[in-house]
């Protein structure tokens, strides 16, 4: 039985990988706007955790307000959709107004983060249900609040395209200089 329970508990710690140490940055607010909507500084955690085998790994963003609210996003990279969305060029570039082929992108928010309105910094106190990042070649980083999720149909050709996304569906835009 000892044995049964010793393979038992080996087989679980090898299927839970451990995060990496991961970045982290402070990001200080790049422009009026910005400073108005969510303060100075916000301090940005990224880390990835790897996942199983033929499986992508899970990347965790966490955004600190100064005060200490945190909102914390996974990376949109597991569905096709979540793919195209943020392809070069894609409906996440295009809604957040970069003009060439640039990649962004594209987080949801973790398990209940979004009803979670203590934690909440920018988007209202139903905080954003996406957002987009893009960092910049001149050393910034800009972020996109979105009401709602990027959404796909099928045309009758079969080719799957993104629904035009209002820019009323926008909540924030943010850009920041990382330090």
């Amino acid at each position: 039985m000892k044995k049964v329970i010793l393979v038992v508990g080996l087989a679980l710690a090898a299927c839970a990988s451990p995060p990496s140490a991961g970045t982290i940055a402070q990001l200080t607010a790049a422009d009026a706007s910005t400073s108005l909507a969510v303060g100075e500084t916000v301090t940005e955690t990224l880390r990835t955790q790897d996942a199983g085998e033929g499986m992508d790994p899970i990347v965790t963003l966490a955004l600190r307000h100064a005060d200490g609210r945190t909102l914390t996003f996974q990376e949109a990279n597991h569905t096709n959709n979540d793919l195209a969305a943020q392809a070069a060029g894609g409906p996440l570039a295009q809604i957040m107004g970069l003009q060439g082929q640039e990649s962004t992108t594209l987080y949801y928010p973790v398990g209940g983060e979004r009803s979670n309105a203590s934690a909440v910094f920018f988007c209202g106190p139903q905080g954003p249900a996406a957002i987009g990042r893009y960092d910049a070649p001149d050393g910034t980083t800009r972020f996109v609040g979105l009401r709602e999720p990027i959404q796909f149909e099928t045309r009758p050709d079969g080719q799957v395209e993104a629904l035009p996304y209002s820019p009323d569906a926008v909540c924030a835009r943010l850009h920041f200089r990382r330090g």
